[in-house]
């Protein structure tokens, strides 16, 4: 406990962890089983799934979990989806009305606002939000789900799929996903919405639900960088997949479906996991911008992963200020501080670093020993795998249900720690210099 009380960064860590062993204890009950009783390693990566809203699955959610499994693993997703220490901090604030110092850097830490926080306005903030959106999102799908199913089926599924898109989860009640419902424009479109918004950030609604333009109050930078980076991916997203997949699956669509379709796989790589499309009749190409989208992932402070837009969106910023000539990194008429900088390079680098390390690791232990020419596609596969569970997206070729026992611990290890190392490696930055370092006279070195 002291340790944790001198690391606050660690209490989120925990926070995590315990709902992680909690939820796996739960599924691993006979009545959350709707057959033969599920395998604690099964439970566990399921259970880490979920709390890190990631999506990859090792057992069918609708087959293998009874209603009792199913509303577990909701309960999970909306715990991971807001942050467990939303959750904490409510119930702290339910004993003592104030917060500990470490208890709020812990709360801005799980929300990433780099800021000391008002904890019963966030929190209100938050719960209501969430509330909001995903009951209407809940709404819209009953009445699209109302035309296949009865009454207390549709209302399941759609209470089930608004809060897994909000969350940007990807879990299912649906074996095939969303497959089943790639021409309906009105599902494709409410939980595109749902994962955008869910993408975006407590942060960046609340600024744009009280920005007025007439009284002149202005967005913040964290919030253009946000919007303008996700409104490009997106954008680019779609035209990439409509251009690599228009003489494969979109064949066969009509103008409308095949636009729809590559908006919303555009929209779900980003870290929500669900599919229209069967991500095995992708094209090779569509498949790397697939993964270079679940790299980036969404917005910092949000419901989903990845290195996050503003990372992305800094580093290009640098790079094209430095081709200008420029020393200093700005957007929309305002300065980037270069200890945004550095954040953005580090977590990129140790982003990177942390992927290759898992997918080699992943290839030793399951590679099966047989040559290239006959391997079937294997190192794609599990380089999709590693970076969809590091960025916490959940799409997946199918190597997830062929992963051994080695593999499913390499992979729970991955989505925790995409879901909460990278948020402690920025907390640990943001302290500042240590005192007493020492500072070496400067000498160049060739680079590039």
């Amino acid at each position: 406990m002291e340790l944790l009380g001198q690391r606050p960064g660690r209490k989120l860590i925990a926070y995590f962890a315990g709902a992680i062993l909690l939820g796996s204890i739960l599924l691993t009950l006979p009545v959350s089983s709707a057959g033969p009783d599920i395998e604690y390693i099964d439970a566990l990566f399921t259970s880490t799934s979920a709390v890190c809203v990631t999506g990859l699955i090792v057992l069918d959610t609708p087959k293998d979990f009874s209603l009792f499994g199913q509303l577990v693993i909701l309960t999970l997703i909306q715990l991971g989806g807001l942050g467990i220490m939303t959750f904490a901090t409510a119930l702290l604030l339910s004993i003592t009305p104030r917060l500990s110092f470490q208890d709020n850097l812990v709360l801005s830490e799980s929300l990433s606002t780099g800021n000391m926080l008002r904890p019963h306005s966030i929190l209100r903030a938050v719960l209501i939000t969430t509330a909001v959106v995903e009951t209407a999102g809940a709404t819209i799908l009953f009445f699209v789900f109302r035309a296949d199913y009865p009454f207390d089926q549709a209302l399941w599924h759609a209470v089930f799929h608004s809060v897994s898109a909000f969350c940007n989860a990807g879990f299912s009640t649906f074996s095939s996903s969303l497959e089943h419902y790639q021409t309906n424009l009105s599902l494709i479109a409410t939980v595109s919405v749902l994962i955008i918004l869910g993408g975006l950030g407590f942060t960046v609604i609340r600024d744009m639900v009280v920005w007025r333009p007439s009284k002149q109050t202005r967005l913040s930078l964290h919030t253009k960088l946000c919007l303008s980076g996700t409104a490009v991916l997106i954008v680019a997203g779609t035209l990439a997949f409509v251009v690599a997949d228009r003489g494969n699956v979109f064949a066969h669509m009509s103008a409308t479906d095949a636009f729809a379709n590559a908006f919303f796989q555009s929209v779900t790589a980003r870290t929500a996991g669900f599919n229209t499309i069967p991500q095995t009749n992708l094209t090779e190409v569509s498949l790397l911008v697939t993964m270079l989208l679940m790299f980036i992932g969404a917005c910092p402070g949000s419901t989903g992963g990845g290195t996050k837009v503003t990372t992305a969106m800094v580093i290009v910023l640098l790079a094209y200020n430095r081709l200008i000539g420029r020393r200093s990194v700005g957007a929309f008429r305002r300065s980037l501080s270069p200890d945004s900088v550095t954040r953005a390079l580090t977590v990129m680098v140790v982003a990177s670093i942390i992927i290759a390390g898992a997918f080699v690791a992943l290839m030793f232990l399951q590679e099966r020993p047989v040559p290239h020419l006959v391997a079937h596609s294997w190192f794609v596969d599990s380089l999709f795998e590693v970076v969809s569970a590091f960025a916490t997206v959940g799409l997946s070729l199918g190597a997830t249900a062929k992963l051994e026992v080695s593999g499913k611990i390499i992979t729970i290890i991955l989505m925790f720690v995409g879901r909460v190392g990278l948020l402690t490696l920025l907390f640990s930055l943001s302290r500042g210099e240590q005192p007493g370092e020492l500072v070496y006279p400067d000498e160049p070195i060739m680079v590039g």
